[in-house]
């Protein structure tokens, strides 16, 4: 009996998005075998275009776009529209990321697209949510991260406050996005209908806050920078080592900065009662973290860690990407999927972090060059005579390679 390719072979999902929330949703769901149709424009999806380029292919939509069929549409045009209101009749989930009213200015809001397939998930992803006085503002990740109290909080507190250097409202929204949809599914089990759900990149990452709003609720505390350090774990921080390289240390638990105090041949203070709990700690953190910095400085990263596991610390190396490239942890684990391109030649990206053990998921292919590569081939089962696709191409209503 041949094993079904990942434990979503069943679904079918029709994606819509770009930058970067809506096209990693599928991506994500594409890596547990659900089958994904990706909508981009006959100029292709500006994804092609963003970061690093090699040999005229775009880095970042080998990843985004992995697993995907591509489709090419003009869906400012009603004929376009129409061809995808016809794909939606034979899929579980739409993912759409476009400003709130696109979908419905092309006539595909969801009493359209669900009028033949009441099954039909609709999911709307936004900057700023689909009501409200911003809900037309332009939503990229960088203001949702702003606007939601998150870069505030981030960086050095004698800095200004630190944008994160990738999408990390869009790849947050992108992981709620695959459970949202997925609870969906599950609803629709009992139901027997589909439904319009909207998810926006603020709150997305508000959601990961708790503690900074329930602090500020009862408290009236306002969540203030800190660098690498930590106010409820102490000893938390990064600390330089003798070779220039860096380790991390968290004192989550009063035993682990115990174990931490003996590893670096402070017995009195593992012993010193005024320094038991991470509340005593805390008012004496400068001092503690002057200790162990001056222990890091005289031991390489590979020797202070080696003594730290040792002695069971939560410690560990902060790794530049050549590093945890060569990591062997990394490479046993196969954390780092290797695959095949017809472009690159051999391709690296990142491996799927859930582990099937009976319905593993799979990369099957990175993110395709030529634009529409899929949408001969799609549109063909959706019913389209060859004729019929070639007048689309001519009239710039589709690309179709």
């Amino acid at each position: 009996m041949s094993l079904p390719d990942g434990p979503l072979s069943n679904l079918r999902i029709l994606d819509l998005g770009t930058i970067f929330a809506g096209p990693m949703i599928g991506a994500h769901l594409g890596d547990l075998g659900a089958e994904v149709i990706k909508i981009e424009p006959p100029r292709g999806d500006d994804v092609r275009r963003l970061g690093t380029v090699k040999d005229s292919v775009g880095l970042w939509w080998k990843v985004v776009s992995r697993n995907k069929q591509l489709v090419a549409i003009d869906l400012t045009k009603p004929e376009g529209a129409r061809i995808l209101a016809r794909l939606a009749r034979d899929v579980d989930i739409v993912v759409e990321n476009y400003r709130p009213g696109k979908m419905e200015a092309w006539g595909l809001d969801y009493a359209q697209l669900s009028a033949e397939n009441p099954g039909l998930i609709l999911l709307h992803i936004s900057g700023y949510g689909r009501s409200g006085p911003y809900r037309d503002y332009p939503g990229f990740g960088t203001l949702a991260e702003a606007f939601s109290g998150f870069v505030f909080t981030n960086g050095d507190p004698a800095g200004p406050p630190t944008l994160p250097s990738f999408p990390v409202a869009d790849c947050i929204t992108a992981l709620v996005g695959c459970y949202t949809v997925l609870a969906a599914v599950n609803e629709r089990a009992s139901s027997g209908r589909g439904q319009e759900i909207e998810l926006n990149l603020y709150e997305s990452l508000l959601s990961l806050m708790g503690n900074m709003v329930i602090n500020y609720d009862q408290s009236g505390e306002i969540m203030q920078r800190r660098g690498n350090r930590s106010k409820s774990s102490v000893p938390r921080n990064a600390y330089p080592t003798a070779d220039a390289r860096w380790v991390v240390v968290s004192s989550t638990t009063d035993a682990t900065a115990r174990r931490l105090f003996r590893a670096i041949g402070r017995d009195d203070l593992a012993d010193d009662a005024s320094l038991a709990t991470n509340v005593l700690r805390a008012l004496r953190a400068e001092e503690i973290d002057g200790i162990v910095a001056a222990w890091m400085l005289a031991h390489t990263q590979e020797e202070a860690l080696r003594i730290l596991h040792d002695c069971d610390v939560a410690a560990g190396p902060i790794n530049d990407v050549a590093q945890f490239f060569q990591d062997p942890h990394v490479v046993d684990r196969e954390s780092i999927a290797t695959l095949d391109d017809p472009d690159l030649g051999k391709l690296r990206i990142p491996g799927i972090a859930p582990h099937f053990y009976r319905t593993p998921g799979k990369i099957r292919w990175a993110g395709r060059k030529a634009i529409g590569a899929d949408t001969r081939s799609v549109l063909r089962d959706c019913g389209y005579a060859d004729a019929e696709i070639d007048r689309l191409a001519q009239d710039g209503i589709i690309a179709a390679p």
